[in-house]
């Protein structure tokens, strides 16, 4: 077995990405996450330069809306779509990284999909997904 150190993200990451938009529904995200066994999906523009990143917790989220406390936001209660909910800033991972980064930013931040990237003259461009069943895969003996 391949010790985690020695092995690029590049090898271990899903490919091509399954990747929605900011205008994607709401109601598409859940299709599309029922389609798919994906805890998140990159979220690009018209080129697939990454804008963030959208996860189940993030749907999650938005179904107790209703229930909360306090009275939401006007805007919050008019949700159709990705752009409302997505994260920015999102942690990303270039394709030769080592996958052991991967493994600690997912510990350190408690996620369980990072974006894989290239530079582009537009900015970072969505190459796949890495996720925590990705990293499992390869710590299997």
């Amino acid at each position: 077995m391949r010790e985690i150190l020695d092995i690029p993200v590049s090898e271990l990451m899903s490919k091509p990405a399954v990747t929605v938009t900011p205008q994607t529904s709401i109601e598409a995200l859940t299709q599309l996450m029922s389609q798919h066994d994906y805890n998140g999906f990159p979220v690009v523009n018209e080129v697939g330069v990454l804008q963030g990143l959208v996860t189940r917790l993030d749907l999650f989220k938005l179904y107790l809306l209703p229930y909360t406390r306090f009275i939401p936001a006007l805007e919050d209660t008019w949700v159709s779509s990705v752009n409302a909910i997505m994260s920015r800033g999102v942690l990303t991972l270039y394709p030769p990284e080592p996958a052991l980064k991967a493994i600690a930013l997912m510990v350190e931040h408690r996620v369980r999909t990072i974006p894989v990237v290239n530079d582009s003259v537009a900015g970072k461009t969505v190459v796949g997904v890495l996720t925590r069943l990705d990293l499992a895969a390869a710590l299997k003996p």
